[in-house]
């Protein structure tokens, strides 16, 4: 009996110790948890977006989205507004509601898989999103490693001439971040593309496969650099396959030389390359 009282009021504790932190939040913010289900569901509609530009060309087209999301959770922009703010000026609590986001949308990606990316390249082999790692990623000095690399092999639904657009959403990007991406051909050649990048919000790299050759594999790396004690937050992780393109296969012009793999590589490249195998 008494152990049973005890536990009833270490659970009592419990619940009192959780009240009393989340009165920290004034009344007036939007409470981390709920805070930390809009904002996943504004990354997945961002994500649409993105994947549907021509769809949501102006920003009224977009700023329908964000209503649904709002009317889904029976909040107005102005709550949404405020609430951004106060988190803005409590950077713990940010971080507390940053990674909530990130459990939540990584669950969802863990329960889901890459069902709707099936789907979609069993309908219509076109704009399909291949990224199947995790889609938010922190850099800084504790992080046991400044790379994010990817390694696709080859199967029935790759055609010659695809290009991959790697995607990511950056937050805190003061320093150039180096891309890279790769294809190994089937002729034992391979083709990188290369190009430094940095600033807040989207950045990309497209690669334009070769039209003429058959591709076995595509990888790549992004090397970021925190500076000093700082972190590097990219979020919104994707890597579109597009079908050839005439318009636009211009731009594969603008990558590296095919390098026979028979030839001596350089010492740059052959770590680049064995680290992402």
């Amino acid at each position: 009996m008494k152990k049973a009282r005890i536990g009833k009021y270490l659970s009592l504790f419990s619940l009192l110790v959780v009240a009393v932190a989340c009165s920290k939040v004034p009344g007036y913010v939007i409470p981390p948890n709920e805070m930390a289900g809009i904002l996943a569901d504004i990354h997945v509609g961002e994500a649409v977006i993105e994947l549907n530009r021509t769809d949501y060309r102006t920003d009224s087209a977009k700023m329908v989205m964000l209503q649904s999301v709002l009317a889904k959770h029976n909040v107005s922009k102005h709550d949404l507004d405020t609430s951004f703010n106060w988190y803005g000026h409590n950077i713990s609590y940010y971080m507390d509601v940053y990674d909530k986001t990130i459990d939540l949308l990584e669950r969802r990606v863990a329960e889901t898989g890459n069902r709707i990316a099936a789907e979609n390249i069993s309908i219509a082999g076109d704009s399909v999103d291949v990224w199947n790692y995790a889609p938010f990623i922190t850099f800084n000095s504790m992080s046991p490693s400044s790379f994010i690399t990817f390694s696709l092999n080859a199967d029935e639904n790759w055609e010659k001439g695809d290009s991959y657009t790697w995607r990511a959403k950056f937050t805190n990007n003061t320093e150039n971040s180096i891309w890279g991406i790769m294809a190994d051909y089937d002729d034992g050649s391979m083709e990188i593309f290369t190009s430094e990048l940095t600033g807040d919000g989207w950045r990309e790299l497209r690669f334009i496969s070769d039209s003429t050759k058959t591709a076995t594999r595509v990888y790549g790396y992004i090397n970021a650099k925190p500076r000093g004690m700082t972190s590097i937050w990219a979020d919104s992780l994707m890597l579109i396959r597009n079908r050839l393109d005439q318009e636009s296969y211009r731009q594969h012009y603008r990558q590296q030389r095919v390098i026979p793999k028979n030839l001596k590589q350089t010492e740059k490249e052959s770590e680049l390359t064995d680290s992402i195998k």
